[in-house]
Parts: structure tokens; sequence; C-alpha cells
């Protein structure tokens, strides 16, 4: 069968693009994904680790393979929005400014909105915190942090304040549930899950059809890449679109020379750990007969010594949890850089799709965001030396007396919010369209030119709501 329309990857974007474009009744619309599809959520096929939104998901995982064992997202139906931690954010209006002038926030800013409706946002519980979360508010007020009352008010940059989540009856509210259901009825939405996508066929210099792994064709008027950051590349790179290095490495025929794969970003950062207070023990003891200790669903934003006026760079989040090797609980502040300059690539590995991409993160190559993260431990551990957390924590743990420099680079992290490889105005024009090839379209993470300082999930749900809106 033709469809007028196959979408590549059933994440965040995936889901927006399918439900949006099949609202066209004369419109045949694919989407394929590599994971599960579970469903509707009223069939109960579901799991209930995916949908408990109290606590991160250790299954539906894609594995990064080689020496990296880091998770590269969901693998799905509803991607990493349904494995994440739930919170809808946006970045400055400035960072969407940067990405030229069809993207400036006046423009993008109704895709934001509209995008957070769909996903049924709303403030968090604050009753649900425990007590070191709370004291870490009440520590942050202290020491001159604001209580925002919403972190996306552009006009309150720095401060703390539950974040914003999309949270339905204690469900994580994927962009499946919230955009897929309502449109799995529809005659023209076809859904096909463990459905892993080899490459597209370029033929003429138009994309044709998909290829699947296992060698089933999609012929498609329109293909839509909604892979995220580390697979949309790599899918393009195996169809020859990508660095003429790359392709002559692995002998794929060049369908159009651009820099695929290059300028990969992502929010990281480092942690600071503290032993609790006998206190602390025994009143978290008590709240987590009734609570979950993660997902707290509290932010500060903060700025560095070397961030711009009127913005933020640093995400501040809490977390309290048992210590494997003792049974005790350690509480954590984790810290996190949200303007880094850092670039890594994505490559592919070889041109089987089975095989996992090689990716170079590339974390702390500005010494630039090795500042910005020293920055972030000292307001970490001025907030622990600030009532009432003060009270709360025994000592620190770590970085403790080792050097801090030398304890960021060693425990840096990611913050899963990898964007920039198939940048706008790079691999893609403004409208998201490949450059050189016809009928070949990639809106997901993959295309912010520069990243966000927010979790991307809503970002990249609004992408797909504009390239939606303007298909034809």
């Amino acid at each position: 069968m033709r469809y007028d329309v196959v979408v590549v990857g059933g994440g965040t974007a995936g889901c927006v693009l399918a439900a949006r474009l099949s609202e066209n009744p004369d419109g045949q619309v694919c989407l394929l994904e590599a994971g599960p599809d579970y469903g509707p959520l009223a069939e109960g096929g579901w799991p209930d680790e995916i949908l408990d939104a109290r606590s991160l998901p250790s299954t539906n995982l894609w594995e990064a393979g080689g020496e990296d064992e880091r998770s590269l997202g969901g693998r799905l139906v509803g991607g990493s929005s349904a494995v994440n931690a739930c919170a809808v954010l946006e970045g400055s209006r400035a960072d969407y400014d940067e990405w030229g002038e069809e993207w400036r926030h006046e423009r993008f800013g109704p895709f934001l909105d509209l995008a957070r409706t769909e996903l049924r946002t709303a403030r968090a519980n604050t009753d649900e915190p425990g007590p070191f979360h709370r004291a870490f508010v009440e520590a942050a007020m202290a020491a001159g942090f604001p209580l925002l009352d919403h972190p996306n008010d552009p006009l309150q940059p720095v401060g703390v304040a539950p974040y914003p989540a999309n949270v339905v009856g204690g469900k994580r509210w994927n962009a499946a549930l919230a955009y897929l259901d309502p449109a799995r009825t529809r005659s023209n939405l076809v859904v096909e899950g463990e459905t892993l996508v080899d490459r597209i066929v370029i033929e003429r210099g138009r994309a044709s059809s998909v290829v699947t792994a296992d060698g089933r064709g999609f012929d498609a008027g329109t293909v839509i890449l909604a892979a995220g950051a580390y697979f949309s590349p790599s899918i393009l790179v195996r169809s020859g679109i990508g660095p003429k290095s790359e392709l002559a490495q692995l002998d794929i025929p060049v369908a159009a020379a651009l820099p695929v794969g290059d300028r990969l970003l992502d929010h990281y950062g480092t942690d600071v750990c503290w032993k609790p207070s006998i206190r602390l023990d025994s009143e978290t003891a008590a709240h987590e007969r009734e609570h979950a200790l993660f997902q707290p669903h509290v932010v500060l934003k903060a700025a560095s010594s070397r961030c711009e006026p009127g913005s933020w760079d640093l995400h501040m989040l809490t977390w309290l949890g048992n210590a494997e090797s003792t049974g005790r609980y350690e509480a954590y502040a984790l810290v996190f850089h949200m303007k880094p300059l850092s670039t890594g690539t994505v490559r592919v590995r070889s041109t089987d799709p089975r095989e996992a991409p090689v990716v170079e993160r590339g974390y702390l190559s500005r010494d630039e965001d090795l500042t910005t993260l020293l920055d972030g431990i000292d307001v970490a551990r001025r907030l622990a030396a600030t009532a009432p957390l003060r009270e709360l924590l025994a000592e620190e743990i770590h970085p403790g007396q080792t050097d801090p420099e030398r304890y960021v680079r060693e425990t840096v992290r990611n913050y899963f919010h990898p964007v920039g490889t198939c940048a706008l105005g790079e691999v893609v024009d403004s409208d998201c369209r490949v450059f050189g090839i016809e009928g070949l379209v990639v809106a997901d993470a993959s295309i912010m030119p520069t990243i966000p300082r927010a979790n991307t999930n809503l970002t990249t749900a609004a992408i797909a709501e504009r390239v939606a809106a303007g298909f034809d």
C-alpha cells in the first residue's frame, strides 16, 4: 500500500505528527516504531512501570551499545515521553529567537502553548515532596531565590518552584496517550509497532519509500523522520544523506552531502551528595511509606557567573534514595548545565540498523562549561549551609574533599535531552525539509540548532505541531 505520509519514529514528535496529519480524512498516514505499541490506554495493555509518574522506568529503553551503557531514550510508541520525568518546561524566548526568523518565540510560542494543552499539563502536587525536597525549597528562598508562580514565566528567569508536569491521575501522560489515543479509531491511520526502520529509498532526488530491517517496504508520498537526535541522523546516513567521508567508509552512495550527525548538544551535569541527619532519615522513612521518593517535581533555575543577565543556565533538582552499599538514604542535588557550548557527534557504526550508533558526547570540550558546573556545585553547597536544609544534612559525601574540577570531569552525566544532529540551516531548511531531497522532512529534537534551557519534550512536541500545521 502507498501512504501519503510515512512517519518514522513513534516518540513524542511521531505521535504528534501521526495524530495531526491523520485529521485529514483524505490522507493515508502510517506511523512506524521500533518498539512495542501498547495500544489505547482503555485496553489495559500499558505496563504499570511505564504509567507510574512517580518513578523512572527501567524497561523499554534503547541501549547505547559498545562501552557507553547509557540509555538512548524510550523504545516504544510514546518514546521518551513515556519514560521521562514529566517536566513541561520551555526555554527562554531568546533560545527560540536564535533559531531564525521563522522560529522566533512570537511565532513558535503558540505551538508551545498548544502542545502544553494537549499534554494535559498541570502544576505538580506540592503536598507530595518529602522533607528533604521541602527544605530545599525553603533554603533556596532563604538564600535569595524567589518562589516562582510559574517556572515558565519569562519575567522570572531565576527561582525555585514545583514544575508543571504532564501527569493525570498519577499517570505519566505520554504523547501516545495525549495524541494517538483520540486518533486510533481513524481508518486512515496505521500504527506499526516492533518495526525497525533501516533506510529511506531515494529515487531521482526524492524520498519514495521506507525500508525496514526485515526487508519490508512502505511507499510514501512524503517521509517524515521523527526518530530523535540519535536515530534520525543514523537513518539519513544509511539512506545516503550525510558527510561524504562517513558515507565512503560505509560504502554507501551519496544522495546528499550534508553535516548529518554533527553538533550533538545535550544538557549535562553532576551532583552533590550528602549523608542525611538522623532526623531526615526518620522523617524520610515515614514519608516513604505513603509516597515514592522520586519525582518531587521541584526545580531550581539559577544563573552561573557566565550567564547573560536576565536568564538562567543551571537546573538543580533534588533526589533522595537508598544507597546500595549501606541501605541508608542519600540526599542529592543534581546540577545540570542548561546552555552548554560543548558539542559531540553521532556516527553510524555499520549499515546494520540493529547496531546502535557511535555517540561521542563531547562533554566539557569547552572550558566555559566546566566553569558553569563548578558554579552550580557552589550554589548547591550554599543551599546546604542554609536553614532549614542544614539541619537535615549530616555531611557531604561527594565531592567532599575531592578537587571539584576533577570531580566534575569524573562524574559528568547527561540529562537525556539530545538535540542538534539534523540542525536547521545545515541539514534542513526553516520548514524542516532536508536540503537537496524532495519529499523528506525531519521533525524532532534533532533539528534544534541550539539547545533551549529546558527539558526538551515540550519543545519537541511543539516542533511537530508546527510542521504538521504547515503540511500540505
